[in-house]
């Protein structure tokens, strides 16, 4: 191997200090799982107009079980460009170091043609868990060198137990296998089954899209396709082949909305594979590998963003994944030219894992919001991740970001007559719901299943309104193979805890029960952990939602204005509005209950969540607001809510339809003057008077307890029925979480 050792070891020294140890023998079981490798300034690219090169670094990606690696490796330099870049490994057993030799064939990308041949010597050392060291070799035949950082993380992939391997032009092979034709058609004839198909039936009447941002007419084929199996109906199937004829002559106009053409036509040669001849398996294998290759590799125009977190990548990589299972080992006659489906796969699976990993954080809350997270989740993402597992006998999902999708959004749902909704967050205030579980019940992990059922159930399923959830025709497909009525359902309290907490994007939800329209919901946002670039971010930090007793008492403003004055916040300059905070306390009970104060800039927030019933009434709630060093101290406090409101000196009170109240009472600042604005959905309300909020709500069905209040400003203390609040340093105390 070309190791450079005189600069490796000296590099080495620097690294660890001056008084760093020897290096220490390597144990190669340590050496064990998937390793990624960034090499400072491993690749450059010239200066336009300037004889200059300008050098960034890339990260390698290895699977590695002790100290064996796989020969391929792939690697990624977003600074560079947005293309995957392949190549090989070779490596030696570790001694007190671990030399590795990589080649690698760096890719061009839309923006950049700009490509060449990379060959790294690597020399590594364990130091506290890390993998540190240094490189040496060429790109472009000019030389580089420079240190290396790595990091060891599990095995993301998790072998399935009794997979069998698909044989060559198995089909189905996406959302079931072949093998369990049988039991589906003998599951179609169940109640639940006939219920399933009812509501398949009554979708696939609906009107087709070609065009607008979710074209439809591949998901319509992919249903009429399931049809024909179930039910050996030819008529079907040749139904399914005129729309999915027509789908591939109508292209999205942009690759976002042309990644649902493809996954939809994907999913139906996939179900029509044994009802249609070779011509036509061909016409579509041909037309499926090309856009593949397209939604792989982008275009240079403005209608397609490549940047992880965007929901423009989780669509169309993961109707690329799909695609590329859909056509693996199909014979080489199928293509024009030979066809690489196992390299399309795995690069549509790296983009996959880096939405997951950046764009969704550790409980699946997304920093694009609801609706720009959920819609790709039904129309690709989930879609790949089953897929996947059926034909490669490997789980995405357990123990990554994707594990908590379904339980994130049972712990958020409320319902409220007859329908389910979310508190949202993001851009067109709106969230996928009961098609959301119809296609991710084969996904969700087992330990959450019991909760998902019963939660199911209840709203969709045989104890609801009988949709299964199905709004596409593709999600009664889901739906009849994903179901599962060997699994005893129960509450989703004896599943999930009633505070859900995504530490990564630092989103809390505090829940009382799952029983009813009734039940209480009420979250916070600070947005934490927020990806560079390329997507759409959240106006402000520290936004609140408060819905319970059948009202929507804080809630989102108007639809799609991505505004701060949007949200339920004090509205701050714009220079400030757009940085996300830190979380400064946390504290949450068994009951639900909680409390979370943040910091951004200047300004302090601490909400409060009481469920305990100490003050008298099932929701209590707190939000204290504290500005320092602000120039102008006449702040604007806002919150959007649904009901009607009334004002009365330093108190409102929201009046729902349900006939529950909500009733504010602003502690501080003394004078407040309390407005009430118009909005979209109810009212906004507007307080100002100071830089210095207190304000505490109480919701009830009857009655509003009695506000006692001792002292002035953040200083004084508040008593609610035997329940004593107070705001101390950063955080609001409640005496009831801290006897």
């Amino acid at each position: 191997m070309k190791i450079h050792y005189l600069l490796a070891a000296s590099l080495l020294v620097l690294l660890g200090g001056a008084n760093s140890p020897a290096a220490q023998i390597i144990d190669p079981s340590e050496l064990s799982g998937d390793i990624s490798l960034t090499l400072k300034r491993g690749v450059w690219k010239p200066l336009e107009k300037q004889e200059k090169l300008v050098y960034q670094d890339i990260t390698l990606d290895l699977v590695c079980d002790r100290a064996k690696c796989n020969s391929e490796v792939w690697a990624f330099a977003p600074k560079f460009n947005q293309a995957d870049h392949q190549g090989m490994v070779e490596v030696s057993q570790p001694g007190r170091f671990w030399n590795l030799d990589a080649q690698m064939q760096i890719s061009p990308d839309p923006w950049q043609s700009f490509q060449g041949k990379a060959d790294y010597s690597i020399e590594l050392r364990l130091h506290q868990n890390q993998l540190i060291g240094t490189y040496s070799g060429t790109f472009n035949s000019e030389p580089v060198s420079g240190e290396v950082k790595g990091t060891i993380r599990p095995h993301w992939l998790k072998p399935v137990a009794n997979h069998f391997p698909i044989r060559p032009r198995e089909h189905p092979r996406l959302i079931f296998r072949q093998q369990q034709l049988p039991a589906l058609r003998q599951k179609a004839k169940t109640p639940v089954g006939k219920a399933i198909l009812a509501q398949l039936r009554k979708s696939l009447n609906q009107k087709i899209y070609y065009d607008g941002y979710v074209p439809t007419g591949g998901y319509h084929a992919a249903g009429h396709c399931f049809l024909s199996l179930l039910q050996e109906d030819n008529q079907a199937a040749e139904t399914a082949w005129q729309i999915t004829e027509t789908s591939m002559n109508q292209p999205g106009r942009r690759l976002l909305e042309h990644s649902t053409v493809v996954a939809g036509v994907a999913m139906a040669y996939d179900l029509c594979y044994n009802k249609w001849d070779e011509e036509r398996l061909k016409q579509v294998s041909r037309w499926l590998v090309s856009e593949t290759e397209l939604l792989i590799k982008g275009t240079p125009d403005k209608g397609w963003n490549p940047n992880p977190a965007s929901n423009w990548n989780a669509r169309a990589r993961g109707a690329a994944g799909l695609a590329a299972l859909a056509i693996m080992e199909e014979p080489d006659e199928f293509f024009q030219e030979p066809a690489d489906a196992h390299r399309l796969l795995k690069i549509a699976e790296r983009n996959v894992k880096r939405y997951l990993t950046i764009g969704i954080g550790d409980r699946s809350f997304g920093s694009e919001g609801d609706h720009y997270t959920t819609e790709p989740w039904i129309l690709s993402i989930i879609p790949f991740l089953q897929a996947y597992e059926n034909v490669l006998g490997q789980d995405l999902v357990e123990g990554s970001n994707a594990a908590w999708f379904l339980p994130h959004y049972m712990m958020r749902m409320v319902g409220k007559s007859g329908e389910v909704s979310v508190p949202t967050y993001g851009r067109h205030r709106s969230s996928a719901t009961g098609s959301l579980f119809a296609v991710g019940l084969g996904t969700v992990p087992e330990r959450f299943l019991p909760g998902v059922m019963w939660f199911f159930n209840r709203h969709w399923g045989e104890d609801g309104d009988r949709s299964f959830g199905i709004g596409l025709p593709h999600d009664a497909v889901f739906a009849l193979a994903g179901y599962r009525d060997d699994v005893i359902p129960q509450n989703p309290v004896e599943v999930l805890n009633r505070v859900l907490v995504d530490e990564q994007k630092g989103f809390y939800a505090f829940r009382n029960r799952w029983q009813d329209e009734n039940d209480f919901v009420a979250s916070i946002y600070l947005k934490q952990d927020i990806p560079k670039g390329g997507h759409w971010s959240f106006p402000d930090a520290g936004s609140f939602r408060i819905w319970g007793l059948g009202g929507r008492w804080a809630t989102a403003g108007e639809a799609s204005n991505g505004k701060q004055e949007d949200e339920n916040v004090v509205l701050a300059p714009e220079k400030q509005a757009g940085r996300g905070a830190e979380l400064r306390f946390f504290q949450e009970s068994a009951d639900g209950s909680g409390v979370v104060s943040l910091q951004r800039y200047n300004w302090q927030r601490s909400l409060a969540v009481d469920y305990s019933g100490a003050s008298g009434v099932p929701g209590l709630f707190v939000v204290v607001d504290k500005f320092e060093g602000e120039e102008d101290e006449n702040k604007t406090w806002l919150m959007h809510t649904e009901g009607r409101v009334r004002v009365a000196g330093q108190r409102f009170t929201i009046q729902a339809d349900s006939g529950a109240t909500m009733q504010g009472t602003f502690v501080a600042p003394q004078g407040v003057k309390i407005a009430v604005e118009k909005g979209e959905k109810g009212g906004v309300i507007k307080a100002t008077g100071g830089d210095r909020f207190f304000v505490v709500m109480t919701v009830q069905k009857g009655a509003a307890p009695a506000v006692e209040v001792s002292g002035t400003g953040l200083d004084a203390k508040v008593k609610v029925g035997s329940q004593g609040i107070e705001f101390r340093g950063n955080r609001i105390v409640l005496r009831s979480l801290n006897d």
